[in-house]
């Protein structure tokens, strides 16, 4: 009796169209084709006008689309769950992938985020390994030299990554720096091509990493996602074996941010 009061008690106070609002919204998500309004107001025996109001009202402020006189949903929900989900922190999304990751390769694992022409490291998990890297968060390292940046750059829209690379200053801190602007491109195109960056010894000659990006659910990166090693250990032939790994985990990062490969 005392649980049948309460619901009583809560429906009192639902305003009726924004609940007819939100079960209009949860239909067409479940619906694969556009839909029209009779379909729509047949569906609940709800009436047209009233329908009518409900679409146009969502229509207005973005939450649905008119293609031919059917609707459709847009991103726009996608837009509020996954900014909410930002605000929770990288961090806090990222952490089980990392811990899983580097218990696959044993090396230190790596999270940082894009400022200007550098590299934030945000979070890290030490390798197990006696000798292994580690630094301090807040750490930043360049873009033109490091996995993590040039796994950023790579999925840059055009025209930012091309404002990018006008603003580095290409040093050469080591022989296998990329020294220019026009080599960075095509390392560009083949770090698209595999999902993954590789530095190989560019800034620390002793230092190895594979790296790949976050990706929200506008395939814009976020962040990245690394692996580093000694040099003597995480060599060359280890790259192809790892890049795909790093690749796989940082995909399931981006999964949480609304990234779908499928539809991009």
């Amino acid at each position: 009796m005392e649980n049948y009061e309460q619901e009583e008690q809560e429906i009192k106070y639902l305003v009726p169209n924004i609940s007819r609002a939100l079960k209009i919204l949860e239909y067409l998500t479940s619906e694969e084709n556009a839909t029209s309004l009779s379909q729509i107001a047949e569906h609940f025996s709800y009436p047209k006008n009233s329908v009518f109001r409900i679409i146009k009202t969502l229509e207005h402020y973005g939450y649905v689309e008119e293609s031919e006189r059917k609707y459709h949903i847009t991103p726009r929900l996608l837009y509020l769950g996954y900014s909410r989900m930002r605000n929770t922190g990288l961090v806090e999304n990222s952490l089980d992938v990392m811990h899983a990751l580097r218990d696959e390769v044993n090396e230190t694992v790596m999270i940082g985020t894009q400022h200007g022409d550098q590299i934030v490291i945000i979070d890290q998990l030490p390798s197990f390994r006696y000798i292994k890297f580690t630094t301090e968060i807040g750490k930043r390292v360049t873009l033109h030299a490091s996995s993590p940046g040039k796994a950023i750059l790579a999925y840059l829209p055009k025209q930012e990554q091309k404002m990018l690379l006008d603003q580095i200053t290409f040093t050469r801190y080591t022989d296998h720096t990329i020294p220019s602007k026009s080599d960075m491109r095509e390392e560009l195109k083949r770090v698209k091509e595999r999902g993954y960056a590789i530095d190989d010894g560019e800034e620390n000659p002793e230092c190895h990493c594979v790296g790949s990006p976050i990706l929200d659910y506008r395939g814009y990166p976020i962040a990245s996602l690394w692996t580093v090693g000694p040099s003597f250990r995480l060599t060359p032939d280890l790259y192809d074996q790892i890049g795909p790994l790093v690749k796989d985990f940082a995909m399931q990062i981006s999964r949480r941010f609304g990234y779908d490969p499928v539809t991009r």
